[in-house]
């Protein structure tokens, strides 16, 4: 009998979840420790903020995974001590076999100075909800998108913020109006993945009317005066949206898991932490090197893709095979 502890029931943990209980008989267990009995599904956020999803379809229920055989803890994980095989909840603690790590990333909302006071924060349901509930009654004409950092979740989300607010101005017939500005410190847009994307997304952007202000690192927003200011320049708003920058959960640090910048870096292959033959680790958590030397981004469908082979490996392991499981790209 084996035990497998998940720490983290969201894109990556609970498909895990739910393939290794399909893989392994019933006398082991999985258990996924969740902090949020309802999480809410990041991917659905610029949808309802315009109004095209509603409010049922923005959380994820993870009771449901009891269907599947999976035990639900509810806590925030503190501590894990890899010497013990015990994760500390502060309630409890729990022993494991082997462990994934898929808890996902922090949001540092500390920086820009000035920044989480002054608008809507984009990767939290309450300040979408408020944004939502806030653009039938926008007065203004300037919309500033602030993305702090170019280590953020799902990098693609700012410019699809930028792409539904116009169109739903557009349909209030008030598009010509309303002039929107994302600041990325991004060279262009989603350059990471290369100059032909960021090209087609630059063009889609230009023929919507949305500007973009590359290599803007905001040092201070300021909501008195409603003013953006850069290293030598600023720019005034009306309404301000923000993105902000990942951070790797404390528990990492605290049980001395992660590497310098925090995050925990596993084989590129396998998913396996390096150095760890029992722990294994998926998504936004992690820091995967690519072939070119450059950072896996931050996006869900890679997390996804990455629980599977996690979970193959790890069903193996405790049918006394090795791992024979390797992601092998991108997010397809």
């Amino acid at each position: 009998m084996g035990t497998v502890v998940i720490v983290g029931g969201g894109t990556g943990g609970a498909p895990a979840a739910r393939s290794l209980r399909r893989k392994l008989g019933p006398e082991h267990r999985v258990i996924i420790i969740e902090k949020e009995k309802m999480p809410a599904n990041l991917a659905v956020l610029p949808l309802y903020a315009v109004g095209k999803k509603g409010r049922r379809q923005v959380f994820r229920n993870r009771s449901l995974l009891k269907r599947h055989g999976v035990e639900l803890i509810a806590g925030q994980v503190q501590k894990i001590d890899p010497a013990q095989k015990k994760v500390y909840t502060g309630q409890e603690e729990i022993g494991y076999d082997l462990l994934l790590i898929a808890a996902g990333a922090e949001l540092d909302r500390s920086r820009p100075l000035g920044m989480a006071g002054a608008g809507f924060d984009l990767q939290s349901f309450a300040g979408v909800d408020e944004m939502r509930a806030a653009l039938p009654h926008f007065q203004g004409t300037e919309i500033a998108i602030v993305v702090a950092s170019t280590n953020i979740k799902c990098p693609g989300a700012p410019y699809e913020y930028a792409l539904l607010l116009e169109n739903w101005f557009y349909r209030q017939g008030r598009s010509r109006d309303i002039s929107i500005t994302v600041y990325t410190p991004e060279k262009a847009p989603l350059i990471m993945f290369g100059e032909k994307t960021s090209g087609a997304i630059a063009g889609l952007l230009l023929k919507r009317n949305i500007r973009v202000h590359p290599e803007a690192h905001v040092r201070l927003v300021d909501p008195g005066k409603k003013m953006i200011f850069l290293e030598n320049d600023s720019f005034p708003y009306d309404m301000l949206l923000y993105y902000a920058a990942a951070a790797p959960p404390p528990f990492i640090r605290d049980s001395g898991l992660g590497g310098e910048e925090g995050w925990l870096k596993t084989d590129r292959h396998t998913m396996a932490l390096q150095g760890m033959e029992d722990i294994y680790a998926v998504g936004d958590v992690t820091q995967v090197a690519t072939p070119s030397g450059e950072a896996l981004p931050k996006l869900g469908g890679v997390a996804h893709l990455q629980s599977f082979v996690a979970a193959a490996n790890m069903a193996g392991l405790l049918k006394g095979e090795n791992p024979g499981r390797a992601y092998s790209g991108f997010a397809a």
